[in-house]
């Protein structure tokens, strides 16, 4: 979609839900074909927000797999067992967000 009053310009919306929390952190990861982890899958006091570039991701959380597409992205709570693995013949290069949870404040 062309944004309004902006020329030349396309967008595609990766993830319509608000993220609540703190950014920690941003990088790129490149994951070799067959790579990826940790082994055994992990939990902890941060989510992540994952935006593939290039290739495709395979998330697991607990015991449901997600694939995650060129120019799609995923909300992984932190506390949720999960794990990175690129399961395909090529590299992934994927955007990871790392948030902190907000403090229920009552």
């Amino acid at each position: 979609m062309t944004p309004p009053n902006h020329f030349g310009f396309l967008a595609k919306k990766i993830y319509g839900t608000p993220i609540v929390g703190t950014i920690i952190d941003c990088s790129i990861a490149m994951i070799e074909s067959n790579g990826g982890g940790p082994k055994p899958a992990h939990q902890h006091l941060h989510n992540h927000f994952f935006i593939v570039i290039d290739g495709e991701a395979a998330i697991y959380e607990g015991e449901k797999k997600t694939v995650v597409k060129n120019d799609e992205a995923i909300y992984v709570d932190g506390n949720t067992l999960h794990s990175i693995w690129n399961e395909s013949n090529k590299p992934l290069k994927m955007i990871g967000i790392t948030i902190r949870q907000e403090q229920n404040k009552e």
